[in-house]
């Protein structure tokens, strides 16, 4: 019964949450706004999305304010 419920919460988790908190993208569209695909984003990064590469993230620069 507990494979069940985690099945269940592992497909709620995938279609609905997962989506909703980012997107996959290719690395040229990363790329075209300016991102890297990277492993880990640097300090003075942000991410923005999730690359289609296995466990990249598309990192952006932050815009500091003076």
């Amino acid at each position: 019964m507990k494979i069940f419920y985690y099945l269940l919460h592992f497909l709620c988790y995938v279609t609905f949450i997962l989506p909703a908190t980012c997107t996959l993208v290719d690395p040229d569209k990363c790329s075209k706004s300016y991102g890297h695909c990277r492993k880990r984003c640097l300090k003075q990064e942000k991410q923005i999305d999730i690359c289609f590469s296995p466990s990249k993230i598309c990192c952006i620069e932050r815009a500091f304010e003076k």
